[in-house]
């Protein structure tokens, strides 16, 4: 553990020495510190909207049950192994961190242009986390539709783990998660055919931005 800790402060020490690395991490941060801080009044905003509720064959077929603590096990253990592993190549963090940024204006820009309502029969899914940074806690958020965010930050563990063995298994735990997603009837089968598609652009982008 002891090695793991030094090689990141060395490794970081020294992607920290060039100016635009710095630049970048540093806008990357402040970009992202901005949609908590607006996020809130946002989705109270689409929360109160009217919108189209979809004909989904797909979720007609899977009985709605909460399963809740499976996707947020999933989700959180993720987050967290991802960010520990990419915190060892610092410029790989940095593309992530603006991946994530470009895809979270992804989201907010497809949920402002195309007004859904939840699903029939949707079990609501509180999310403790997001409630406190991004949703609030007025009411429980059910209209961030048309691509879904967990489906979205499992493509990002699926592509920027480096190890095939890490990518297998981040593999197997999405296709859970889509699962347990459409069980819970919090997404439609959409959201999560559309989540990867736009996760993918948004890394691609950053990618060819930041070889320019």
């Amino acid at each position: 553990m002891k090695g793991f800790i030094n090689s990141i402060r060395g490794a970081w020490g020294e992607a920290w020495k060039e100016s635009s690395f710095r630049l970048s991490f540093l806008l990357a941060m402040l970009t992202f510190s901005v949609f908590p801080w607006k996020a809130a009044t946002y989705f109270q905003w689409v929360q109160q909207r009217e919108g189209i509720v979809l004909n989904d064959f797909i979720l007609e077929l899977i009985p709605a049950k909460n399963v809740s603590y499976p996707i947020f096990s999933i989700i959180y253990c993720t987050v967290i192994y991802l960010i520990i592993r990419l915190l060892a190549t610092p410029k790989t963090f940095v593309w992530f961190a603006w991946a994530f940024n470009l895809e979270t204006a992804f989201r907010f820009l497809t949920i402002y242009l195309v007004a859904l309502n939840p699903p029939l029969g949707i079990v609501d899914l509180h999310d403790p986390v997001a409630a406190l940074f991004i949703y609030g806690e007025n009411m429980p958020i059910t209209k961030d539709l048309f691509f879904s965010g967990h489906t979205a930050t499992m493509v990002f563990a699926c592509y920027f783990l480096p190890l095939k063995k890490e990518k297998i298994l981040m593999i197997l735990l999405s296709l859970i998660l889509v699962i347990l997603l459409l069980i819970q009837h919090v997404h439609y089968t959409i959201d999560i055919i559309m989540a990867p598609l736009f996760t993918l652009l948004a890394i691609w982008i950053i990618k060819k931005w930041t070889k320019n």
